[in-house]
């Protein structure tokens, strides 16, 4: 048996009064305590984690994404207009996120009022799908600025443009400066400006040029305003057959020209920032119009024009040659056209064509159209609405999610349509007609007493028709065919999610083509005196023309035709 005390004290409770053992044990108590409480916290942590359900917003918004960068990458969807289109409906982002949030809180609360015992869940949006929606809305407000392409972000508000900034370099002087120029035989005109207005007619018969330029620059003192105003002073050059007209680039300065050229000039314009308008030209006509609408009136060669704004508008009035329109804007507004016409390119406002007496052909990332004559009118707008009015095929039309309403339209007749309706009238002589739609009901009525065989299918539809053809097929799958009178054209109709209706109306053909107006004469100065005091009778209306140096004076006569042309003095 060991005689020496153990080195370690006896277990149980402390013996005696040592203080040191006594504050030992103290701290390794409130250590426990301590150990204890952090444990908790981090149990009433996970309860509280596994009680929180994430919201599934960031997956949908991710699969989105993903699926219309696949769209592009296959070439299905043109990035242009995606950027444009999440540039206008970018706030729909915030709604459907509102939205599903909404819906995930109704089942949450559908689900506890149903099994009370069902622990208390509670749903949030993290902070990366947070930081995800506030980069996606800044693309969006970013996108929405640059799709109107005139230098301000807000629509409605406050807007940013070279304007506004000029404003910031001090005062508005104005200035005005005349301009004359020889311009050589068969030579053509070019004209290019920075920034400013430009107006272009054919009204100068004395084979020169006249240049009105009112100029216009912020300063804050009157000597640097007169020193700009004379930098902005156009530059005349010849070079070869061409004519060109060019305004220097100044910042905090524009010039607006209107500019009188002979008729025949051939004339080209391009204006970086500032509206264009060519009116009176018997030669070819190009413009440019980068931040600007375009206006042409009166021409009798080819014009071509090419806008890169969204927000440009663009119009073309009794033009007799080819009409070209390329780019991007918002509306356009095309009549009394004589020569064909050609639209490539996205304009996102309402597009109004009548009175065309050639071919059109109008392409978009949405739509394709082909027509022979357009009498009437047609109008294609943004949203879902597409008409044509008396117009001659061949006639085809390529679109989507879109209502298509034709009316009166002679000759073959192919629509190919996807989320909407499609309604046509045919006029005649009754064409070879194809319709093929999904989603949407189709409606065709020819004229009474026309022949044609038939042939209509819908799935997940009805049929209808005025001829009494039988019906045949499912529930769901449903047909009719045959024939009616005999040699006719054929028709073929075929649609998903909808109705077809063939019907039979009393339906007038298309008048003949009107002849065209005349032509304007342009009478040179040195033959001018030769038919002043003409006279011509004429026998049907009884009217008299006396053409004099200022007008053109009228009278009534009943006598025959006969021109009197004064004697030479």
């Amino acid at each position: 048996m060991a005689t020496n005390p153990p080195p370690y004290p006896p277990p149980g409770p402390p013996y005696g009064n040592d203080w040191k053992y006594q504050r030992r044990m103290m701290k390794e108590q409130a250590r426990a305590q301590r150990d204890m409480l952090r444990a908790q916290a981090a149990a009433y942590r996970y309860r509280a984690r596994a009680q929180r359900h994430g919201s599934i917003v960031g997956p949908l918004i991710i699969i989105a994404i993903g699926i219309v960068f696949l769209l592009v990458q296959m070439g299905r969807l043109s990035s242009r207009q995606v950027w444009d289109w999440y540039g206008h409906w970018w706030p729909v982002l915030l709604i459907g996120a509102g939205v599903v949030m909404f819906l995930e809180w109704a089942f949450d609360q559908y689900t506890r009022s149903t099994d009370p015992s069902q622990p208390v869940y509670r749903r949030g949006m993290g902070g990366g799908v947070f930081s995800l929606l506030l980069l996606l809305v800044i693309v969006g407000v970013v996108f929405s600025g640059l799709r109107h392409g005139d230098g301000f972000f807000f629509r409605h508000g406050f807007h940013i443009s070279q304007d506004n900034l000029d404003q910031f370099l001090g005062d508005k002087h104005e200035s005005d400066q005349m301009i004359v120029q020889a311009f050589p035989a068969g030579a053509s005109f070019s004209v290019n400006n920075p920034r400013g207005d430009v107006s272009v007619s054919g009204t100068s018969d004395d084979n020169q040029i006249h240049v009105s330029v009112h100029k216009e620059v912020y300063s804050r003192s009157d000597s640097d305003a007169s020193n700009k105003a004379e930098q902005l002073n156009p530059q005349v050059e010849v070079s070869g057959s061409n004519l060109i007209l060019t305004v220097p680039s100044l910042p905090g300065g524009r010039a607006d020209l209107t500019i009188m050229v002979p008729a025949t000039a051939a004339t080209s314009v391009t204006a970086n920032h500032g509206d264009v308008r060519v009116s009176s030209i018997k030669g070819s006509v190009s413009v440019t119009a980068n931040h600007g609408d375009v206006d042409l009136s009166a021409i009798t060669g080819p014009t071509n024009t090419h806008i890169n704004n969204g927000d440009s508008s663009f119009s073309a009035h009794s033009v007799t040659g080819e009409v070209i329109i390329e780019g991007r804007g918002q509306d356009l507004t095309l009549s009394d056209l004589s020569g064909p016409v050609s639209i490539n390119g996205d304009f996102f406002g309402t597009t109004h064509i009548e009175h065309v007496r050639d071919s059109i052909r109008f392409h978009s990332s949405r739509t394709d159209m082909q027509l022979g004559r357009l009498d009437g009118e047609a109008d294609i707008s943004n949203n879902a609405d597409l008409s044509v009015s008396d117009a001659v095929g061949p006639f085809t039309i390529s679109t989507r999610s879109r209502n298509i309403t034709l009316d009166r339209i002679a000759g073959n007749v192919s629509v190919t349509n996807r989320n909407g309706s499609v309604n046509l009238t045919s006029a005649p002589p009754l064409g070879n007609v194809t319709i093929e739609n999904r989603n949407g009901s189709v409606t065709l009525t020819v004229p009474e007493q026309s022949s044609f065989s038939v042939d209509a299918e819908t799935i997940n539809g009805g049929l209808y028709n005025d001829f009494s053809l039988p019906t045949r097929g499912t529930d769901t799958h449903k047909s009719f065919s045959g024939t009616v009178g005999s040699n006719g054209p054929m028709l073929r109709i075929t649609t998903s999610q909808g109705d077809i209706a063939l019907k039979k109306a009393a339906i007038l053909p298309l008048p003949p083509t009107p002849p065209e107006p005349p032509k304007l004469t342009f009478i040179p100065p040195t033959a001018r005196s030769a038919v002043e005091g003409a006279s011509v009778r004429t026998k049907h209306r009884s009217r008299e023309v006396i053409v004099d140096k200022t007008t053109l004076n009228q009278s009534t006569s009943t006598e025959s035709i006969r021109p009197s042309i004064p004697k030479d003095q």
